[in-house]
């Protein structure tokens, strides 16, 4: 008994000094990579020798692993060759796990090749590049920094395209030239006439085109608030989602101004939300520029100095579809963010931007696909705009 107890003592201790960790943010690339037989043979479609399956499942990692990096943006890129051989060679600390999506031993070629979704722990390794960050990498400085961030995730409801209106114009000009010639033979007069005649057509006008004017449904602010938060921790940074901002500003005692909610107990998030749907507002699905300042100072006059930037944007996810090489599920999701640097005189400053741009991930289903697509985009796109300081 009594050794029972110090065991769960033991535990208990061990518990309390682990480190808490955040959640980890895993995004999924596919990997291919091919070997030679050489004198092998093939069985049940794979090599005689497990050695060679092993090997090209290796080689498949290295290439889901490069694809991701190749995501990277310059600052984040200059982070990363400095420590190129450290990731390559321990890929095993970043791959969290990978899935067999295809595989071929070929008798005639004398190839095998396999297939691979890998799945990267990318919150471990953005810590590990913010890890003595110089100059071209992530500053020093932004640790302990205060950001208050609102990324919003949406779909396509309707998509209004309009035809073409075309105006064509035509002038035609007519033209007629005659020849008369007369002779004369034995005391008879013959005349002949020739005409010709001559018509030419010029054609012209111009097309307009109405842009598609969208309206978008709000996905799940909740998973991209929590895996926003997740990246921004995981840099060091101290986050706080636009939401809290709304709490604490119908709250605060030490205010310059007096924030009012609305009935329902609104403040401004559920408005910044219809705008961003395309319900109200004259900016295309997008904030406007008042309200974007209301604001920023909402978050000088809650934050009291303790905030220096705000992250704002929008990730639009398309319809999934089948991707042709592998059979799974693919999504693509369009990135647009935005970071401000806080200056209670000035406002806000844009500082960095991430997109227009596409990222793209896999899933068994529409909606494992999508879900990838958005944490993958989610976690790249904000270590991403940071980097870019």
């Amino acid at each position: 008994m009594n050794n029972l107890n110090l065991y769960i003592k033991t535990i208990l201790i061990l518990l309390l000094l682990s480190p808490l960790t955040s959640e980890a943010q895993v995004i999924s690339e596919k990997g291919i990579g091919s070997m030679e037989l050489q004198r092998l043979t093939c069985r049940n479609n794979r090599p005689s020798d497990q050695k060679v399956h092993l090997a090209a499942i290796e080689k498949a990692k290295l290439s889901a692993w490069s694809k991701y990096t190749a995501n990277f943006d310059a600052e984040k890129t200059a982070a990363y060759l400095k420590k190129e051989s450290d990731f390559t060679g321990n890929l095993e600390n970043y791959i969290t796990d990978y899935v067999v999506l295809d595989y071929d031993c070929s008798k005639s070629s004398r190839v095998y090749t396999i297939s691979l979704r890998v799945s990267i722990n990318a919150n471990k390794v953005d810590s590990i590049l913010a890890t003595g960050a110089g100059n071209s990498e992530l500053r020093a400085d932004l640790k302990g920094q205060g950001i208050v961030y609102l990324v919003v995730p949406r779909d396509t409801d309707i998509a209004d395209i309009f035809d073409a209106k075309v105006t064509k114009q035509s002038e035609t000009k007519r033209s007629l030239s005659a020849d008369e010639m007369i002779s004369e033979s034995d005391g008879s007069v013959s005349i002949t006439e020739a005409s010709t005649q001559r018509e030419s057509v010029t054609t012209g006008g111009k097309t307009q085109q109405k842009r598609t004017k969208r309206t978008y449904v709000i996905g799940d602010l909740t998973s991209a608030t929590s895996q926003i938060g997740n990246t921004l921790r995981s840099l060091g940074m101290s986050s706080m989602d636009a939401s809290t901002l709304e709490r604490r500003a119908i709250t605060c005692n030490r205010c310059n101004n007096f924030y009012q909610a609305d009935e329902d107990g609104n403040l401004f998030l559920a408005d910044v939300l219809k705008q961003y749907t395309g319900e109200v507002g004259d900016y295309g699905a997008n904030i406007s520029p008042n309200t974007l300042a209301e604001i920023t100072d909402i978050i000088i006059d809650v934050g009291q100095g303790r905030v220096k930037y705000f992250m704002l944007g929008t990730i639009d996810a398309s319809t999934a579809r089948d991707d042709p090489d592998t059979g799974a599920k693919k999504v693509d999701v369009f990135v647009n963010l935005q970071l401000y640097e806080l200056d209670d005189f000035f406002g806000p400053q844009v500082v960095a931007t991430v997109g227009p741009e596409t990222k793209s991930a896999f899933g068994e289903t529409d909606v494992s696909a999508k879900n990838e697509a958005l944490k993958k985009a989610f976690s790249e796109a904000t270590s991403s705009l940071l980097f870019k300081l």
